[in-house]
């Protein structure tokens, strides 16, 4: 079993809006960006970005995760597991789960990405369309509390899920570069 900072089970969706606690502000302003995740860590963390492919196999998403995609729960998926890092420091999990009718034409690209973003790869493609952000708070392995959004996308008109969960080290970032005057919004 692949590392994952964060457990899959059990975890709790909601819709932006719709989530039962506030949001901070700089929370908010990751959570919600509609854009690029890969263009926005490389615009607020100047330097070295990297991926760090942690797994990509064929195996069956979670319950929750067939549901989200509407497949069925029999059928398997290519899951792609990343580290997202900054200047050598990880920012983000990711985990794309691709089902095989979406791997089809053109899509068969995201078969070979190997440490190459998934999200540079989609948002270039002109038949991207998004759905609607949820979001869900969860602890890492250490207690720590871990914000994840994931999206529905719809590439050349076939579903894939990218779920994203933004590691403690991304907000320490963000407040040590705004006591330094940096903008974020």
């Amino acid at each position: 079993m692949p590392f994952r900072p964060v457990l899959l089970d059990n975890q709790l969706w909601y819709k932006c809006e719709a989530f039962p606690a506030p949001l901070a502000k700089e929370c908010r302003a990751w959570l919600t960006d509609s854009g690029s995740l890969t263009a926005k860590l490389k615009a607020q963390f100047p330097g070295s970005f990297q991926v760090d492919v942690l797994f990509q196999d064929w195996e069956q998403p979670t319950a929750d995760e067939c549901r989200f995609l509407a497949i069925n729960e029999q059928e398997e998926a290519n899951i792609r597991e990343v580290m997202l890092i900054c200047n050598g420091i990880p920012m983000v999990f990711a985990r794309s789960i691709l089902p095989a009718a979406t791997l089809e034409g053109k899509n068969r690209e995201l078969l070979d990405l190997r440490n190459r973003p998934l999200g540079e790869f989609i948002f270039s493609q002109p038949e991207l369309e998004r759905g609607p952000i949820e979001i869900t708070r969860v602890p890492d392995l250490h207690g720590h509390t871990v914000w994840g959004r994931r999206s529905q996308f719809m590439l050349n008109h076939k579903p894939l899920a990218v779920c994203e969960y933004f590691l403690p080290a991304l907000f320490a970032g963000y407040s040590k570069a705004v006591s330094m005057g940096a903008s974020f919004e």
